[in-house]
């Protein structure tokens, strides 16, 4: 084999999964469920749920007293402010589908979009 068959072997090769992957990326997006509720929760414990379909803003405390300044707009979520030292938060973007979520670890704060509200039922009944 020579080595110009062998590059293009390669190029045909990286195309087909580019090509896979943007598929993948387009039919998961299309697909993805629209979430109802997002939820904060700060160091593990849910302090708040914020309903997509309300355009709101709230300040989450952070761990140690960071600020996150959560904003939900036109049905979807994003951190429009945080005062810790990389932003990746803010820069994450918007989340509207089941399942994504915005993290700011210095904080430990985690925005994740949910399809319900957890309803508070009884588990067990004891005699």
């Amino acid at each position: 084999m020579d080595e110009g068959d062998k590059k293009k072997k390669s190029l045909v090769l990286l195309i087909g999964v580019i090509i896979f992957s943007l598929g993948l990326y387009f039919i998961m997006g299309v697909f993805s469920e629209k979430g109802q509720i997002v939820q904060v929760s700060v160091n593990g414990q849910v302090i708040k749920e914020l309903p997509l379909s309300v355009d709101t803003e709230f300040i989450a405390k952070g761990y140690e007293g960071g600020e996150n300044k959560i904003v939900v707009k036109h049905s979807k979520c994003y951190v429009e402010y945080a005062d810790c030292p990389d932003k990746l938060c803010v820069k994450q973007g918007e989340i509207s589908k089941n399942g994504e979520s915005v993290i700011c670890l210095p904080h430990r704060v985690v925005i994740t979009v949910i399809k319900h509200a957890k309803e508070k039922t009884i588990d067990t009944i004891a005699k």
